[in-house]
């Protein structure tokens, strides 16, 4: 049976703000659909672009890589932006989020039917899905990835940990000590995976036993979507039968390219907003 994955949540347009002045497609979950076709997963994208160029410009840059795209929604509005600043180390700092024109997901009967053909779900903090997960754990076959970030809130890890396969989470370089404690607390609540990365501190992971893979060195223009690449390359590992080393390894080596570009992802500079809608009105 040929193993796919399906990534559901956040997109957006992300802005670099002066004086870089550039914008890239991006999200928590597209960034994951993305790495996971790029290591060799057939994965689809479920989320809620804006009926405007920005939706049209996510759609296409996502089917140019090879993700599935036909039950994302169409909603008229505004599609999600984000505003960044970068500091001189290359540290990415939110300076603006817009949500976009429907931050919490309504997955019809028909969606959820698409999703439990896969073999792995995973969603994502800011993805509005927590109210499935324990739809998508009762489905035979179909496991549940969900990335915690550095930013969730306690009650809603409580609330959907016992759903999770393979829980994710992100603490600074500094906090390995306390990522192992993370990493033994949560397994105990459900999952059989736990991994945490620690950006310039490598990452660890634990089901029982406890890896370590060091972050590989390079020349950091911008961390933006490195934890994204990571956990997409490892899921696609995961996904291929690899050993948790394995996983880790080759996490690790996406992450660090992704530090060395802007975007969550490598791809060409995009147009702006009326450059892209008359290039489609030309056609």
């Amino acid at each position: 049976m040929t193993v796919s994955a399906v990534c559901v949540g956040d997109n957006c347009v992300d802005f670099y703000l002066p004086p870089i002045n550039r914008r890239y497609i991006g999200g928590n979950a597209v960034n994951l659909a993305v790495h996971l076709c790029r290591a060799g997963i057939p994965t689809a994208y479920i989320g809620a672009v804006g009926d405007d160029a920005d939706g049209e410009l996510t759609l296409h840059k996502l089917r140019e890589e090879g993700v599935d795209v036909s039950y994302v929604q169409i909603v008229p509005g505004q599609t999600a932006t984000t505003h960044i600043r970068l500091t001189p180390s290359g540290e990415r700092q939110f300076i603006h989020e817009y949500l976009g024109p429907r931050p919490i997901l309504e997955l019809d009967e028909l969606t959820l039917n698409f999703i439990s053909q896969h073999s792995l779900v995973h969603n994502t903090m800011a993805g509005g899905t927590e109210a499935y997960l324990s739809h998508f754990s009762r489905v035979a076959g179909l496991m549940v990835s969900v990335d915690y970030g550095e930013r969730s809130h306690p009650e809603f890890i409580a609330c959907t940990l016992p759903f999770v396969d393979l829980a994710f989470f992100s603490m600074n370089e500094d906090q390995r000590s306390e990522a192992e404690e993370l990493a033994h607390s949560k397994f105990s609540q459900g999952p059989c995976l736990v991994v945490v990365t620690l950006g310039s501190g490598g990452s660890l992971a634990y089901n029982g036993d406890l890896y370590y893979q060091p972050a590989i060195p390079v020349r950091v223009v911008d961390t933006l979507g490195a934890g994204d690449s990571y956990i997409g390359t490892f899921l696609a590992y995961w996904l291929k039968g690899a050993e948790i080393p394995v996983c880790m390894q080759n996490a690790s080596a996406a992450a660090a390219e992704t530090c060395t570009h802007f975007g969550g992802w490598s791809q060409s500079e995009n147009p702006t907003i009326a450059d892209w809608s008359s290039e489609n009105r030309n056609h």
